[in-house]
């Protein structure tokens, strides 16, 4: 009993330890297009993030970073301003500026360019949207221990 209640435990410690998916997807952009993907917490103010535009096969990847802590005691429902830079497969660079809840790291939006002053509006949507959306693209980010350190 003791050894299925550690399991028990430690499963759970895992299972909480880990970030979950949040789903994005832009409202409109100025080149026509329409782009969804999903950000993964790394920890308290970093998440990775992979980026599909829809009919074709760019693929951006990059991270979102929140420019105060997130586990503050305090208003963790505020929005607090957070930056994603991601870098795309055909040499674009897109800047996007979010407003993330604190405490979650989720429910958001934000509105940025890239160099060629594209305008991009994303949203965060829920995984059922996305599954929609999604073109058989499955989302996979990298092992913790091989991630850039900051």
């Amino acid at each position: 009993m003791k050894k299925a209640l550690k399991l028990l435990f430690v499963l759970s410690l895992m299972v909480s330890a880990t970030g979950c998916n949040q789903y994005i997807r832009t409202q409109n952009t100025s080149d026509g297009h329409i782009y969804y993907g999903a950000y993964n917490r790394r920890d308290m103010i970093h998440a990775d993030v992979k980026l599909f535009q829809k009919g074709t096969k760019k693929e951006c990847d990059g991270v979102v970073f929140l420019n105060a802590p997130s586990r503050s005691i305090t208003l963790k429902n505020d929005r607090v301003s957070a930056k994603m830079k991601l870098g795309c497969n055909d040499g674009s660079l897109m800047d996007i500026d979010w407003q993330l809840r604190k405490g979650s790291f989720q429910d958001g939006f934000g509105e940025g360019k890239d160099q060629l002053n594209n305008v991009y509006k994303f949203t965060t949507m829920p995984k059922s949207e996305f599954n929609i959306l999604n073109e058989g693209y499955k989302i996979e980010f990298a092992k913790e221990n091989s991630l850039l350190k900051y």
